[in-house]
């Protein structure tokens, strides 16, 4: 082979080298974010709202505080980051989970099943509480929370809309103050859950839910069994 040959092969390799570099680095930042903010669910979680600082993060990540600086600006940024990821469990992946398909009340008794706190959830919805407790005294906290209760209503609702339109809900109270029961209801009795309260289990929670909907709804209970949530 040539010297020009083998430099004209050189060249395209010589073109990805940089590209793999930006990619690596690219992964590297997006492990640290997630680093971040896994450190801050924690702390909210374990220690309270009040008490989370960008000192305590790098800390507990073990990096400096100018890196925390780095990659967020301020503290709150990083509570966002973590309002996120309680978002996406307690909507996104409920909606995504969502069965298209099934009748009605298949779908709301998802929903119902979906909406308490499971023991993977516990500092997810920690946070959640953390920043209800702290909406009374930030309005950027207030508008976080009001727009996840809403989101997680329009689940509601969209499912009670299709069960009336098609019959198979008979509702007794106008549908957006159902949806919007379902969610407090939700709410209560998952905080009684992340409590380990000695009067509510799961069981309990999940029949309390269940005999709600099936009230308001008008469904037989075989149509609406509590072992199907």
């Amino acid at each position: 082979m040539s010297s020009g040959q083998a430099q004209a092969q050189a060249q395209p390799l010589a073109r990805l080298r940089p590209e793999r570099r930006r990619m690596a680095r690219t992964k590297d930042q997006a492990a640290r974010r997630l680093q971040l903010v896994s450190a801050t669910i924690e702390l909210i979680a374990d220690h309270g709202i009040e008490k989370l600082t960008l000192a305590a993060i790098a800390e507990r990540v073990g990096v400096s505080h100018r890196l925390v600086a780095y990659y967020y600006a301020d503290l709150e940024s990083l509570v966002h980051e973590a309002y996120e990821a309680a978002a996406e469990r307690y909507y996104w992946a409920r909606l995504r989970a969502l069965d298209e398909t099934a009748e009605p009340a298949r779908r709301l008794s998802q929903l119902i099943r979906s909406g308490l706190p499971r023991q993977q959830d516990r500092r997810l919805s920690q946070v959640l509480n953390e920043l209800s407790v702290s909406a009374s005294r930030s309005q950027a906290h207030a508008e976080l929370m009001s727009r996840l209760f809403d989101r997680e209503v329009s689940l509601y609702l969209c499912v009670l809309q299709d069960g009336q339109a098609g019959g198979a809900f008979r509702l007794t109270q106008p549908t957006l103050t159902i949806a919007r029961n379902l969610v407090a209801l939700e709410d209560a009795y998952g905080f009684q859950l992340l409590a380990k309260s000695s009067s509510v289990d799961a069981a309990a929670a999940l029949d309390a839910l269940a005999g709600y909907a099936r009230t308001v709804t008008t469904m037989p209970d075989d149509d609406f069994p509590p072992g199907r949530i």
